[in-house]
């Protein structure tokens, strides 16, 4: 079992990456519009909040995409001929 948790770490880390430095892109981003809210700068405030929103949709087509690829995967492994089982 303690191979196959490390197995099954060692295969998501990379696909997990692009995720993660999304996280932390939108980490920095809602950091600094935090320090210009302080601030009282709304034009840096405007500016990281149009930030975030973008690296949030991209989050979101990534995974839509993802979803939608491994859909079409499964719909193709699926068989489309049903079997004829005959009673004797």
């Amino acid at each position: 079992m303690k191979y196959l948790r490390n197995l099954a770490v060692l295969f998501l880390v990379p696909l997990l990456l692009p995720l993660q430095l999304g996280a932390a892109l939108l980490r920095i981003r809602v950091a600094k519009a935090k320090a210009a809210h302080a601030e009282g700068d709304r034009g840096a405030l405007s500016i990281e909040m149009a930030l975030i929103v973008v690296v949030v949709v991209a989050v979101a087509s990534v995974i839509v995409v993802a979803v939608m690829k491994l859909g079409q995967t499964a719909r193709n492994n699926i068989p489309t001929a049903v079997p004829t089982i005959s009673v004797s």
